[in-house]
């Protein structure tokens, strides 16, 4: 495999999609913008300094798909996910690195392959035969990054990325090479390759579902849609809002705990206008979403209090909002955690389709500390 324009195997990441995000969480019922759909612009070009340093990772990539490749680097990973279009599920990640162990100017190698495959060396050429073509493998996702990270609150280095592609078990391969580093015989370049298996789940089969459960240390409004250059670089950015994740689930007593989720494919039903409203028939969900605080003790865990439920139905949905116009159905808090004893804790989002007699439940783990 090599590192070329013609091949595309660093391509601009679009989302086709809207969501409406307000700035208070907790209210968040306005009827969001209508979908954009942006199509795909041609693959940015790399230069002759970075093709050569993205190729050096090339062999680290190859061998970890070879079932080689561990890294001593200290790194983790995680991913949230959220309904794109056309049957994808958009998979915003989180890489955090030790900044102890690699420095701030960074190469990282993006690339998902089908869970379990495994790169198989080319057959042995036979003797006086010209070796056959052989075809490079092709991949679900892959790109690279050149990246100059800053540390985050949590003290470590992050980098968010994000890829999509439908619904199935995928192997994520993740390389990192230290970019300020000159590669010689004699000085060694902090490098390694992360692995990581993601279950991209089905959010488009029709079962009702949530997307990931969203722990923000703010929502910002964005003035203006993003290019797909700079949604590549910023994937947290959708719509008309910009996610800020919280890196750290440890809070003081001062601080608030603040999420959203958005809620697909509950069962639907036509409401018609009364003689007062000039609108046509819209489609209405009736979702009850609840919030339990539960508290860890020496045995288990016991209930700690519960917020007051949201109800998102035709008595409390703006009129004009309708889901089969593409409209998202988003919940969420803002919690003050100032009557909270310090302590470990559970949130239990409970989430029930009234209409459809359906449910489902999605937590969140977060810690407590003396402020």
């Amino acid at each position: 495999m090599s590192v070329s324009r013609q091949r595309a195997t660093f391509w601009v990441l679009t989302l086709g999609v809207s969501l409406f995000v307000a700035a208070d969480v907790a209210s968040a019922q306005r009827p969001p913008p209508r979908p954009r759909t942006q199509q795909a612009e041609p693959e940015a070009l790399l230069t002759e300094a970075e093709r050569a340093e993205a190729a050096r990772l090339l062999p680290l990539m190859d061998a970890a798909l070879s079932g080689e490749g561990a890294t001593d680097l200290v790194a983790s990973l995680r991913w949230d996910y959220l309904k794109a279009q056309e049957g994808q599920v958009y998979v915003p990640f989180t890489l955090s690195l030790n900044p102890e162990t690699i420095s701030q100017s960074v190469t990282v190698y993006v690339r998902l392959a089908p869970a379990g495959m495994v790169l198989t060396p080319p057959p042995a050429p036979v003797p006086g035969e010209p070796a056959p073509p052989v075809e490079p493998p092709s991949y679900p996702f892959e790109d690279v990054h050149f990246v100059d990270m800053r540390p985050s609150a949590s003290g470590n280095y992050v980098l968010r990325r994000a890829f999509a592609v439908p619904a199935g078990s995928y192997d994520l391969y993740v390389g990192i090479k230290d970019s300020e580093l000159v590669e010689t015989d004699s000085v060694e370049v902090r490098s390694g390759v992360l692995k990581r298996t993601v279950d991209v789940p089905d959010l488009w089969g029709g079962q009702f579902t949530t997307s990931s459960i969203f722990v923000t240390e703010r929502v910002e409004p964005i003035p203006a849609p993003l290019s797909p250059e700079q949604q590549r670089s910023d994937p947290y950015a959708i719509g008309s809002a910009r996610i800020v994740p919280r890196d750290v689930m440890q809070y003081e007593k001062t601080d608030t705990l603040s999420f959203l989720l958005f809620i697909y494919n509950p069962q639907l039903a036509e409401q018609k206008p009364n003689v007062t409203q000039k609108l046509n028939v819209t489609q209405k969900p009736n979702v009850t979403v609840e919030y339990n605080f539960h508290r860890r003790t020496a045995a288990s865990e016991e209930f700690f209090n519960a917020t007051t439920p949201q109800t998102l139905s035709a008595e409390t949905l703006p009129p004009a909002f309708d889901m089969a116009a593409g409209h998202q159905l988003s919940a969420g808090q803002n919690v003050p955690l100032s009557a909270f004893p310090e302590g470990i804790y559970r949130l239990e989002i409970h989430v029930i389709d009234n209409a459809a007699e359906a449910s489902i439940s999605r937590n969140v783990n977060f810690t407590i500390i003396g402020s």
